[in-house]
């Protein structure tokens, strides 16, 4: 019982941080945040990486993990 609070415990605080990058990091290359995003699957990569261009719209080269997909809409 212990073991599957521990995971669901670190499922929502992997989830929190992401939403937190993708919504709200002042930086796209946040070390964390790109960590996290890369290892996503590519629909939750692509919504990722789509908002992120939408709030850092004037930064040219994609974080990792957003390679073919910075800039595309959804």
């Amino acid at each position: 019982m212990g073991l599957i609070r521990l995971v669901i415990i670190l499922i929502i605080i992997v989830g929190g941080y992401w939403a937190y990058y993708v919504f709200m990091a002042n930086d796209p290359y946040d070390n964390i945040g790109v960590a996290i995003n890369s290892h996503l699957p590519q629909q939750a990569r692509a919504y990722g990486c789509a908002e992120l261009f939408k709030r850092h719209s004037g930064v040219t080269a994609p974080p990792d993990g957003c390679d073919g997909l910075w800039g595309e809409k959804l």
